[in-house]
């Protein structure tokens, strides 16, 4: 799995598959924050928000919460199973929306 992340930033775009991915992670990344007790960070939103949109962009459902369950779940099995290639996986995700422009302000110079 963590090479199809990888794959994103040389890729034209994600496939469904690695967008549904990498909108898993993020979802798993906030309810993280928020079960620690933090706050979600305003950037967080917007990558969440740009993974959503990829997703639809390339074919999924605007209701795809099953297909995403399942996406968390494999995310959650690789958590506990490899959780090195967890991590490297949902950084790929934030470097990807980032360096696409999600986040105001926070792209390539």
């Amino acid at each position: 799995m963590i090479l199809l992340i990888l794959l994103l930033v040389t890729t034209e775009g994600p496939t469904l598959e690695q967008a549904r991915t990498c909108q898993a992670h993020m979802e798993i990344m906030i309810e993280d924050v928020v079960r620690e007790g933090g706050h979600v960070a305003g950037p967080t939103w917007f990558i969440r928000g740009w993974w959503e949109r990829k997703a639809i962009e390339v074919g999924a459902p605007e209701d795809d919460s099953v297909e995403l369950a399942a996406a968390r779940t494999a995310l959650g099995a690789m958590r506990a199973a490899e959780p090195e290639q967890f991590e490297a996986g949902r950084q790929a995700c934030v470097d990807t929306a980032i360096d696409a422009g999600a986040v105001p302000g926070m792209g390539p110079a």
